[in-house]
């Protein structure tokens, strides 16, 4: 599953991000780095960007990279 099937409201927990390294580094850079929990807020129409909160923060992520981005649904305590 990937972040990009979580539906708003729901939360998941980063588990793997399918890109090169300059992607993982901005991910990391953004806090999204694997066994954080993160709550799906938003997908924007038309291909537009995913909006995540992550603890007190909210990042915007690129869609193709949202789908690049391995997820394991959770509870907002970070258990399945």
């Amino acid at each position: 599953m990937v972040l990009t099937d979580i539906k708003p409201g729901q939360y998941c927990i980063i588990t793997l991000s399918r890109r090169g390294h300059g992607s993982q580094s901005r991910l990391a850079d953004l806090g999204l780095i694997p066994g954080t929990l993160v709550q799906v807020l938003a997908h924007h129409p038309a291909g537009g960007p995913v909006l995540l909160k992550l603890g007190e923060s909210h990042v915007a992520v690129g869609r193709s990279l949202a789908a690049a981005i391995e997820v394991t649904p959770a509870t907002k305590t970070g258990g399945p």
